[in-house]
This record gives C-alpha cells, sequence and structure tokens, in this order.
C-alpha cells in the first residue's frame, strides 16, 4: 500500500481517535454506563450469573470490557476505563469507512468519508460511551468493507477467506447487539444489486456466510428473548422520533441543506467500478461490472432505521442508538459528494484554487457541527449524573445514617460509585446485585423494611426528581414511603440532572411528621 494511501485510512481514524479523547472525562457515568460498569466488573461467576437472569443481550459487551476493567483495578477513572474500548472502536471504523470510500469512488472521496464519519456528532456522541453501540458500528463497517472487498475485485472472485472473516464480523456485530442483524438487510439489497449488474454466484457465497454467522449469534438471541420484557418501556415511534433520527445523523437549517445536496452529488458520482475496469482492460459498463457507492450507501444509511422504524409500529423496539452505523452510510455518500464537489471546479482554476477548495469544504462542514460537537461532551447531554448524587450523600454522610432507593434500580448510583456510600446503610436490601445475579440487588419484603431501617436518625432518599407513579407501585416502595411519612421529616432537597437527594430526619413519637420544605 502506498503512503497516499495509508494517509486516507490513518488521517480519519486519527482524527477519530483525537476527537474521542477530547473530553472524554465528563465526571460522570449516566445510569446505563453505571450498568455496564456495574455489571461488567463483577466477578464472572456473578457476571455469568447475572446474564443469565438480565441483560444477556450485551452479555458478550459485558464479557469484553471484564478484564479491561479488573486490569485498571481504580488506577484509571472507571468512566475512562469503559469508553476507551469506544474510543477506539470509532477511529477503526473511520478508517474503515475511509477504506471503502477509496475502493468505490476514489482516495480523496475515501478521506472525506472517514473524516466525516469521524466528525459527525451522533458518532462523537457514542464515541465517548461505556457502551456497546460504537464497537458495533466499527464491527459492520468492517462487514461491509469486507462485501465492498468481495463484490469488487476487479479479475477474480473473491477468496473463501473473505466471506470467512464477513462472517466473522457479522457475529461479532451481532453478538455484542442483537440490532446489527438489520445491516444485513442493507447488505442484501446490495448483493441484489450486484447480482443483477453480473455479479455472478455472489448471492449463494453471502447467504452461507450469513447463515454461518447467525448460527453463532443464536444462543444469545435465544436468551435474549426470553429477557425481552427488558425493552417493554418503549414505546411506538412517530414522526417525532424521525425528525430526531434525521436530525441526530445529518443535522438541522443549513447543514442539512448541505449535507442533500453532497448527498446528491456523492450518488451521482462516478463508479470506480466502472474506473477499474478500465485499468484491467474491461469495457467499462461491461462483463463484471462493479457497484458503485450507492449500492453501499444507500442501503445502509436507510434500510436499518426504516426496518425498526417500521417494525416499531408492531413492537416498539426503537431507539436510534440501535442504528448507529448507518451514519456510515451516509459518511460515504458525504464523502463522494465533497470529492466530486471539488472536481467540479472549471479544469482551468488554479491548483491553489483546487487546494483551497478541497481543504474549504469539509472544514465549513465541520465548523457547522461545531455547537453540537461541544453539546454531546458536556454531562448534560445524558439524562442524568450519579456522580453528583454520590457527591452529595459522599460528602455529607454521617454515622449510622440510611439509604432508600426509589425504586431499587435507582440503586445503580451505589453500585458504580460504592466509596461515597461506605457507611451508610441500604436498609431496604437484602443482596447485593452481584450476589442475586441482577442489575441492582433484591430487596427486602415490604412488611421487613421498617424493622431493617430500625432507628436510624437520618435517612437519604434516591429517585427521580419526579417519578412516575407507575414507577413506584411496587409493595416495597409503599412501604418506603409510608415508612418515610409516618417516623420522619424531610429535612431537604437536592436536585441534580435526573435525580433528586432526599434527606429525611427522624423525628420523636410525641412528634407528628411534618414535610421539609
Amino acid at each position: 500500500m502506498r503512503t497516499s494511501d495509508r494517509a486516507v485510512l490513518i488521517v480519519p481514524a486519527l482524527a477519530a481517535l483525537l476527537g474521542g479523547l477530547w473530553g472524554v472525562r465528563r465526571g460522570s457515568m449516566w445510569q446505563d454506563e453505571a450498568t455496564t460498569y456495574a455489571v461488567a466488573g463483577r466477578a464472572l461467576p456473578d457476571l455469568w450469573r447475572t446474564l443469565g437472569n438480565v441483560d444477556a443481550v450485551h452479555g458478550c459487551y459485558y464479557l469484553f470490557l471484564h478484564p479491561l476493567i479488573r486490569l485498571a483495578g481504580g488506577a484509571v477513572p472507571a468512566e475512562v476505563v469503559i469508553r476507551i474500548p469506544s474510543v477506539l472502536a470509532t477511529a477503526v471504523a473511520a478508517a474503515g469507512v475511509a477504506a471503502v470510500g477509496r475502493r468505490l469512488v476514489s482516495a480523496p472521496a475515501g478521506l472525506y468519508a472517514g473524516l466525516t464519519y469521524a466528525a459527525a456528532p451522533v458518532v462523537v456522541f457514542h464515541a465517548q460511551e461505556g457502551r456497546p453501540y460504537a464497537l458495533v458500528a466499527a464491527a459492520v463497517v468492517e462487514a461491509t468493507r469486507l462485501l465492498a472487498t468481495a463484490l469488487c475485485n476487479p479479475l477474480c472472485g473473491p477468496s473463501r477467506s473473505t466471506w470467512v472473516r464477513y462472517g466473522v464480523a457479522v457475529a461479532v456485530a451481532c453478538l455484542l447487539n442483537l440490532f446489527a442483524v438489520l445491516a444485513l438487510a442493507a447488505h442484501a439489497v446490495t448483493v441484489l444489486v450486484t447480482a443483477r449488474g453480473g455479479g455472478k454466484g455472489v448471492a449463494p457465497r453471502w447467504a452461507a456466510a450469513v447463515a454461518g454467522a447467525l448460527l453463532a449469534v443464536l444462543p444469545v438471541a435465544w436468551t435474549a428473548f426470553g429477557q425481552r420484557g427488558q425493552v417493554a418501556w418503549l414505546e411506538r415511534p412517530g414522526l417525532p422520533e424521525v425528525k430526531a433520527l434525521v436530525t441526530r445523523f445529518a443535522g438541522t437549517g443549513v447543514l442539512l441543506a448541505a449535507t442533500v445536496v453532497l448527498v446528491v452529488l456523492g450518488l451521482t458520482t462516478s463508479r470506480a467500478g466502472d474506473l477499474a475496469g478500465t485499468a484491467a482492460g474491461r469495457t467499462p459498463g461491461g462483463p463484471g461490472r462493479l457497484p458503485g457507492i450507492a449500492a453501499f450507501a444507500v442501503p445502509l444509511a436507510l434500510v436499518p432505521p426504516t426496518l425498526l422504524l417500521a417494525v416499531s409500529q408492531i413492537h416498539p423496539l426503537y431507539q436510534d442508538r440501535y442504528v448507529l452505523f448507518s451514519m456510515a452510510g451516509l459518511a460515504m455518500a458525504l464523502g463522494a459528494g465533497l470529492a466530486r464537489a471539488v472536481r467540479l471546479l472549471p479544469e482551468a482554476a488554479p491548483g491553489w484554487v483546487r487546494a483551497a477548495a478541497a481543504l474549504a469544504l469539509p472544514a465549513l462542514m465541520l465548523g457547522a457541527s461545531l455547537p453540537a460537537q461541544a453539546d454531546v461532551r458536556r454531562i448534560d447531554s445524558r439524562p442524568d449524573d450519579p456522580a453528583a448524587v454520590a457527591a452529595i450523600v459522599g460528602s455529607e454522610r454521617r454515622p449510622g445514617d440510611a439509604v432508600l432507593f426509589l425504586p431499587s434500580i435507582r440503586r445503580l448510583v451505589a453500585e458504580a460509585y460504592p466509596a461515597a456510600f461506605q457507611g451508610v446503610r441500604d436498609a431496604a436490601l437484602r443482596a447485593g446485585g452481584a450476589a442475586s445475579g441482577t442489575l441492582a440487588g433484591r430487596e427486602l419484603p415490604a412488611g421487613e423494611i421498617a424493622a431493617s431501617l430500625g432507628a436510624a436518625p437520618r435517612v437519604w432518599v434516591v429517585s427521580r426528581p419526579h417519578p412516575a407513579p407507575a414507577d413506584l407501585s411496587s409493595s416495597r416502595d409503599s412501604a418506603k414511603r409510608l415508612l418515610l411519612s409516618e417516623s420522619y421529616r424531610r429535612q431537604r432537597t437536592v436536585r441534580v440532572l435526573g435525580y433528586a437527594v432526599r434527606l429525611y430526619t427522624r423525628v420523636s413519637p410525641s412528634r407528628p411528621p411534618r414535610s421539609g420544605r
């Protein structure tokens, strides 16, 4: 590989790496990241038992992170440990997007595509998340790159090893998150387009590779299906969700308009297959004509989110993070569009003008996305701030204090930041998450919580600022609230992002409790 070809891959990867590391330590893990840290950090027998009860869909991701968390051992901040794999995966994905663009269009198109992917705010958001979606995107991009290799080999058919590696990449993506199977629908469209263009024998080889991959994923899928109640909270998506998806992927206003124009330019650009065919001594457009960028970019960008939105009208499953990898398709089209926009300059234009345009166009796109870039690096870009809760309790706890979580899933704050709750007795806890094989532990029966709390002089209560009645409908939560109203008065409330921390003090039996302000 020539130095210039290496640069096409290295520059986007380096940009993604630096962008991911910038601000990676925000100062808090939000609740889903707290789940990652709490579950993946458990001893292997406890982790395995947990996956048998809950979150099997993320089991391979937790098992991957487990040795990293154990090796770090507190020497590196927990939030950084769980995010670094996502940063590295995003760098790999950016290089993969560049490789596909280079193969299908040109080196400049590949470079622009990789940089577009690396700089997309939605990509940066997940690059700084201790969740599996950046890793899923990297695996899907690698599978797409291998598919492009298999379908665009100019003289001879792809080797068996290419299809094997493709199957492995697909399996890895689906094991990290089952919704990666939606990418296969996009690849199926690409394969069908290729077969119609003269790619003989492609479909059976692709189907065999996919069958092998899905067979490897079947045990995880079967276990996760039994735990499908975990996504019962999802609602049927509508027009607001579609608009939000477009905004997150393509921007708004001028940025969205520029994206549309560049995508149109990119999808109508010359096919790399025509160029490769000419170089190989074949007639462009004749037998063996290779697929263009549209055959890869359009299905990957549109098919997975469209399918997920459609299926979610029947059984709600929609979350835009499940189709993060679709951003790779949009980046490929944008990269081709940027390269073509530069080529549209008059041939008589001086070289420095062309060079300036080659730099100015992506710089303008990046500049337009900078406000969103800054937003995704703030703590309030996530739904909640467990570290703020831990800081309040940790700085003001006293000997004899107790804590109650409403509902029990809020205990993940203590699971993620155990040092802050040292010496604070969890009055409702029967067995912790690791011991019980659950996310946030098992609690005592409702009738035993009062006896466990005893005469604790102060009780910390951690909940959402305004929890929905349905979230506190269990008999245990009702018992906690009744106990607080009968024997304690609220001294103060501190609200932080996504949480309310309330401090209750015990009242004497002769004095009726009253609510604090």
